[in-house]
């Protein structure tokens, strides 16, 4: 509380021209506004289309699909696979190079693929650091074994929970550095998930919840996320803004 009238108090100062305004002074109060979005691109198949500031794809699984990422040229992209069609690229990351320098990022295996079941899958993330304010934001994505909680193949259950303990280890790991956190996916799961300091963003005008969803850090997204197109998905696209 008093964090938030000192910042009240000088920022009154500065507009009746009684105390200079330092870029160190400003930046301290800068707000930074990011919009973030998540995305599975069936495969490829969907158009790529620039969604936010930030965005969180799955299923870049085909060639067809790292061209259409690789043509988005106004954002760079996180890939750490060394292989183009390395499955921990599947879960690309992409932001607005005019907006942000990346000064981290990271990639961990949640569990090892099966034929005819499942590739591996990962938890993909980078740190943003804002070009205007210097703010800095990580960004989580992901995607969950399919099929586990739909009555076909509980025998899957066991895999989606490792995958989600592992996520709750990244987003704890990111917390504890003083990060203000989103995490996106595909949770092939309607449900919700109970993730310490984060809050699930409930899509405006949507019954329950979606396997696609968006958490960020409590305090930095009022929500609700917004349900946009399928663009040739079979998935809907969805975004959320975020302030930090």
């Amino acid at each position: 509380m008093l964090k938030l009238l000192s910042s009240a108090v000088l920022s009154l100062l500065f507009s009746l021209g009684l105390m200079p305004a330092t870029p160190e002074r400003t930046a301290a109060l800068a707000v930074t506004t990011t919009t973030v979005a998540t995305h599975n691109t069936l495969h490829g198949e969907a158009t790529f289309k620039p969604l936010a500031d930030v965005i969180g794809w799955q299923e870049v699984d085909t060639s067809a699909g790292h061209s259409k990422l690789g043509a988005l040229t106004n954002y760079d992209h996180f890939r750490p696979g060394e292989n183009r069609l390395d499955a921990r690229n599947s879960i690309a990351i992409s932001w607005r190079k005019s907006k942000y320098d990346k000064t981290g990022d990271g990639s961990r295996l949640t569990h090892g693929g099966e034929a005819e079941v499942t590739p591996s899958r990962f938890v993909n993330w980078v740190v943003l650091k804002n070009k205007e304010t210097g703010a800095k934001l990580a960004f989580v994505n992901t995607h969950y074994i399919s099929g586990a909680w739909n009555g076909e193949h509980p025998e899957r259950q066991e895999r989606w929970r490792t995958h989600n303990a592992v996520v709750h280890e990244v987003v704890a790991d990111l917390r504890g550095r003083g990060l203000p956190v989103v995490l996106v996916g595909d949770f092939n799961r309607p449900l919700s998930q109970d993730i310490p300091g984060m809050n699930h963003l409930r899509t405006a005008g949507v019954d329950g919840v979606p396997i696609d969803q968006i958490y960020v850090l409590q305090g930095i997204g009022t929500g609700p996320a917004e349900r946009l197109e399928k663009f040739g998905s079979d998935h809907f696209a969805y975004t959320a803004t975020v302030a930090y």
